[in-house]
């Protein structure tokens, strides 16, 4: 398998210039803050489910958001792992529909107001935001090539 990128005429599929190497570490630090995020989310778990305030809703929306961003960083480097094995092409493991909504929904950093949110948390969602955002950037490349 080649990983040069064609010239930008050319119309031939599209070929990753990604090392395994570096989607290895990303897929390192994806597993790593889903395991981080499930372990603080369970140990937290009862905190708000009594609570009917704005804040645990607030809270509730950030965490789905958080957990969101880690799935969707995984599932690309997944698809980036399949397509480096052979197993799919890259215009299968792009869908840039589903790629714009999650990015709306994902791109939105509206936890920066949630003053009250606990410093573990604001950690771990700022650090999911950052992965997710060099996903984010690798797919919509990967899919401007593919789609171009």
């Amino acid at each position: 398998m080649t990983y040069e990128h064609p010239p930008a005429s050319d119309t031939t599929p599209y070929h990753s210039n990604f090392s395994v190497v570096h989607f290895s570490r990303t897929y390192d630090e994806a597993f790593t803050l889903l395991v981080e995020a499930r372990n603080y989310l369970a140990a937290h778990r009862g905190q708000n489910r009594q609570k009917h305030t704005r804040e645990a809703v607030a809270q509730c929306i950030e965490e789905m958001r958080m957990t969101t961003r880690l799935i969707r960083a995984m599932a690309w480097v997944l698809s980036v792992r399949a397509v480096e094995e052979g197993e799919i092409q890259w215009d299968e493991a792009i869908d840039i529909n589903d790629l714009m909504i999650d990015i709306r929904m994902c791109t939105d950093d509206g936890y920066e107001a949630c003053g009250f949110l606990s410093p573990g948390l604001l950690d771990l969602m700022g650090r999911a935001q950052a992965l997710y955002m060099r996903a984010a950037r690798m797919e919509l490349q990967v899919a401007a090539r593919c789609n171009g």
